[in-house]
């Protein structure tokens, strides 16, 4: 079996992802902050999607990771659900989230869905800001983590117990979420991206494409939202704010939008890199935002991204990048008329 640069990609990572309960301490990071770097990542994907493959500013999925956090956090605090249970609850609830939004966003392209997206997730964020006798307001909401759900495995997860099935779900979101691109789906998504024109004079109904993929992309930044919510035992308004949907796409761009790992690898950069140098000082985001300008400059794909492209293999969606936030004439027309 010939072994190719993202096949050799994938076992170096699943090896490093296994052993990382062992190799963490070395580096003096804590496993809770590797278990941060994959819930980052579940929901960095839900950016990629539509980022990478489709051609969308996710400007609000910040909204449905907060969706995620709050739907598990108040079902455990006011219901005392167990943990599988507050994890489907608090993925549902970013799911109804989007199935609000949803009709809003479907017709409208570039820089009309960011902004559109922005708006609706401040919607949220002071929701959750305002509600102060519910979520808690500004100060947030503490609950305990509950016990796991399994019948006679009454257990509570902590540290590397946590961290393992974490490490579960994710790879098993990334499998789906490889499926899912590289399915027929997929790829109509990065033709909507590349030319949606076309895809109309196919006889395919664009907007119904996007709105599926919208769905899509919250529920996984939804599911990593819930297990994030009780990694921290805890959820804040902030988590909804617009600046965490910046992150979610500074970390897609940092790795490389329209590829598997590359939001892994950006939210490794952000994560570990902001708790490292946060230690030092302060003064972390101006040394983050350096480094994002360095990686864009000396690596306009994002950082797996380019490497793929000098071996050859650069995805599809990355061949038209001007499709990320134009459209022709007649497709704004009609978005925006």
């Amino acid at each position: 079996m010939r072994f190719g640069p993202t096949r050799l990609i994938t076992v170096g990572v699943v090896i490093l992802l296994a052993l990382a309960p062992f190799l963490s301490p070395l580096i003096h990071v804590d496993i809770s902050i590797v278990n941060e770097v994959l819930l980052f990542t579940l929901a960095a994907m839900s950016a990629n999607l539509l980022l990478g493959y489709t051609g969308l500013p996710p400007f609000g999925n910040a909204a449905f990771f907060g969706l995620g956090t709050y739907g598990a956090g108040l079902s455990i605090k006011y219901f005392h659900v167990n943990f599988i249970e507050a994890t489907l609850l608090g993925t549902a609830a970013a799911l109804l989230g989007a199935l609000v939004v949803g009709p809003f966003l479907v017709r409208r392209r570039g820089i009309y869905f960011g902004l559109l997206s922005i708006a609706f997730g401040q919607v949220f964020y002071f929701i959750a800001y305002r509600f102060t006798d519910v979520t808690g307001g500004e100060d947030g909401m503490n609950f305990a983590r509950p016990y796991l759900g399994i019948s006679n495995f009454h257990v509570t997860l902590h540290g590397s117990g946590f961290y393992y099935l974490t490490l579960v779900v994710f790879v098993a979101s990334i499998l789906a979420f490889k499926l899912l691109v590289e399915s027929p789906f997929g790829r109509t998504l990065v033709a909507i991206r590349q030319n949606e024109v076309r895809v109309r004079y196919l006889g395919l109904d664009s907007n119904r494409f996007v709105f599926v993929a919208i769905l899509i992309s919250a529920t996984m930044a939804g599911l990593g939202g819930a297990l994030f919510g009780m990694l921290n035992n805890f959820a804040w308004p902030l988590l909804m704010d617009w600046h965490q949907s910046g992150d979610f796409v500074l970390s897609v761009i940092l790795g490389g939008s329209g590829t598997i790992w590359g939001p892994l690898l950006g939210s490794a950069i952000y994560v570990i890199g902001k708790d490292i140098i946060s230690s030092y000082t302060n003064l972390w985001q101006i040394f983050i935002g350096a480094l994002f300008v360095a990686c864009v400059l000396g690596f306009p794909r994002g950082i797996l991204g380019s490497i793929l492209a000098r071996f050859g293999t650069a995805p599809l969606s990355n061949e038209s990048e001007e499709a990320n936030w134009t459209q022709s004439p007649a497709i704004a027309a009609d978005h925006h008329g």
